[in-house]
């Protein structure tokens, strides 16, 4: 083997410890489960084994061959080197070992081409599956779920660990397989042409093995530091970066440039230890081989001399070496390498096994004509052990104005998602026009309603297409009315395309507001029959709110609507207030009737105009 040779296997080996030390919690259990999900493509896998099986077979036969060569091109000079005869080779039997040597490589690399094809069918497929089974499940799984789990975290076992899973599907487990057959092949080869020679090989390799071995173990705790103050590193940029109004207001420049000189250090030490022993593998590796090269080359030569062995099966002999070395070189990768693809398998499996929202009605029902009644019966609801809402009850009739207020807290947005049904009640009801929702199809319920959140939510593409999000066969003149009504018009005539200009939530050329009227344009497009708004002009000025709330009282004209405002100026003309404190309802009545209680109605609304 060259030294590049050795150097780019001992590259593939070291790139285990660049590799997180990740490991599954059930190794077996997830890979019975990946084996499952394989079992569709097994002819496939199997057509896919058969064919790299015939290609290894081909190429370790190929150094034979080779040796055949050699042997007659020394054969021929041999009596030349003597000075017993000129040169005389045998062209014609070495022209017929260089002929059938080319068609053993073109047919070994014919089936590693179709091994590669059928083995990336395979792991594309595989992947496709689990990806179409993500995205279901993720549309099943209820609201809950995305509140207890950071979008960071199911993003990555969207993307990263089923792109690692088809990553490693696609290579490892193939290299593993033809690793296996390279090295028992090589070895047995090797025996059968000096048991000496081989044996010194093998404990070269060995000793190799048992060194990085060693050396790995202590690798691994190095990398795990240097991935800790990594982390930490890149923790205290992203926040000393978003912060920095507030380091500057506060003056803690010089506070912040010392933790971050801190953990730049710990970064470089710990960084610096784990580079230090993974590239002291290389030269240890490299003196071993040459070590091994240097005795077989010696007893080689003796063998030769002694006509034992021939010179073609020294050269075939070196061949065999670096065969069955590359593969022990790379185990360790490979072996990793599994364990990172069945960890991320296993975070996969455990998305898919994440609890489903429960089963829908087996005849789901419909409203002819929905008035927009609501009646909340002894409605009890909490996230975790303890009940938020325990007995909550309240009739609102069809077109009246409904306003919810109450400390941060207090329960308010989880009544509205309660309507909606995007968590399940534990006891009690919820009906629309009578009817218990869950005696609906949980997607004709959400139909019903149209929902202006607090936190405004633009995807990428136009304006128009965004405003006509849920109505998309809606026509231009109805998005641009829409537009008018939530007060957006203005400004989106004001953008480069109008109403075909490019934007997503990322956009800097509109502020949140505008965001949020765009928001509220796609509601009033969508024209349903109950409204509910949560803060749905926190983010405008009071003077586009006075406007937008006029425009809003036009659109809730003859609908039911629920409106959660801190502002309570904005909802003095509800038909109903709702006082929530700790997830019950301890007040209700008009703003006139609540402000003549002097309860916890008249203490909000009277501190507005409290001035120090």
């Amino acid at each position: 083997m060259s030294p590049d040779e050795k150097e780019s296997s001992y590259d593939i080996f070291n790139a285990d410890f660049s590799l997180s030390t990740e490991k599954a919690k059930d190794s077996k259990k997830t890979l019975r489960r990946l084996l499952k999900v394989l079992s569709p493509q097994r002819w496939t896998l199997i057509a896919s084994f058969l064919f790299a099986t015939g290609s290894s077979i081909l190429f370790i036969w190929s150094p034979l061959i080779f040796a055949a060569a050699v042997d007659v091109i020394v054969e021929g000079i041999t009596p030349a080197l003597m000075g017993t005869s000129g040169v005389d080779i045998n062209f014609a039997r070495l022209g017929e070992i260089v002929f059938f040597l080319t068609g053993i490589y073109l047919l070994s690399s014919t089936l590693l081409y179709f091994q590669e094809y059928l083995i990336a069918g395979v792991s594309q497929k595989v992947v496709l599956s689990l990806r179409e089974s993500v995205s279901e499940k993720l549309s099943k799984v209820p609201l809950q779920f995305y509140d207890t789990h950071e979008k960071g975290e199911i993003l990555s076992r969207v993307t990263n660990d089923l792109e690692r899973l088809n990553e490693i599907l696609q290579t490892a487990v193939m290299r593993l397989f033809t690793a296996v057959i390279n090295i028992a092949g090589a070895v047995i080869l090797m025996f059968w042409i000096n048991w000496i020679l081989t044996l010194v090989a093998i404990s070269a390799i060995l000793v190799g093995i048992i060194i990085t071995g060693l050396i790995g173990i202590k690798s691994n705790t190095y990398f795990t530091n240097r991935q800790r103050s990594l982390g930490i590193f890149n923790t205290r940029i992203e926040e000393y970066f978003s912060g920095q109004l507030e380091i500057k207001a506060f003056t803690l420049e010089d506070e912040v440039i010392e933790n971050t000189e801190k953990a730049i250090v710990q970064l470089y030490k710990d960084d610096k230890k784990a580079q230090f022993i993974m590239y002291a593998i290389m030269p240890i590796i490299r003196l071993v081989n040459h070590i091994g090269y240097v005795v077989i080359a010696a007893l080689g030569a003796v063998f030769v001399i002694q006509g034992i062995m021939s010179i073609g099966q020294i050269q075939a002999f070196f061949q065999y070496v670096q065969i069955s070395s590359e593969p022990m070189t790379e185990a360790s990768y490979i072996v990793n390498s599994l364990q990172s693809a069945i960890a991320s398998a296993e975070r996969v499996f455990d998305l898919l096994d994440e609890e489903e929202e429960v089963e829908e009605s087996m005849a789901p029902k419909r409203i002819k004509n929905p008035k927009g009644e609501i009646t909340f019966e002894n409605v009890q609801f909490g996230y975790g052990d303890a009940l938020l809402m325990d007995g909550v009850s309240f009739d609102v009739q069809a077109g009246q104005k409904v306003a919810i207020v109450g400390a941060t807290g207090a329960g308010k947005t989880t009544l509205v998602n309660l309507i909606m049904r995007f968590y399940e009640i534990r006891g009690g009801s919820i009906k629309v026009d009578g009817i218990d929702i869950r005696d609906f199809e949980r997607q004709y319920v959400r139909s019903l309603f149209g929902m202006v959140l607090q936190d405004s939510w633009i995807f990428d593409g136009t304006v128009s297409e965004n405003i006509a999000y849920g109505r998309n066969n809606a026509m231009k003149s109805e998005i641009v009315n829409a537009a008018k009504m939530a007060m957006a018009d203005h400004f989106i005539l004001t953008m480069p395309n109008g109403y075909e200009s490019i934007m997503n939530d990322e956009s800097s050329n509109l502020s949140q507001g505008q965001k949020q009227l765009l928001c509220i344009a796609r509601v009033i497009l969508a024209d349903p029959y109950i409204l509910l708004l949560d803060e749905a002009t926190s983010s405008v000025d009071t003077r586009t709110e006075v406007e937008i709330q006029n425009a809003m009282d036009n659109l809730m004209r003859g609908r039911t609507s629920f409106v959660i405002a801190h502002r309570l100026s904005t909802i003095k003309n509800a038909d109903i207030i709702l006082v929530m404190n700790k997830g019950d309802i301890v007040e209700r009545g008009s703003h006139t009737e609540l402000l003549r209680k002097g309860g916890i109605y008249s203490e909000i609304y009277n501190s507005q105009f409290v001035t120090q």
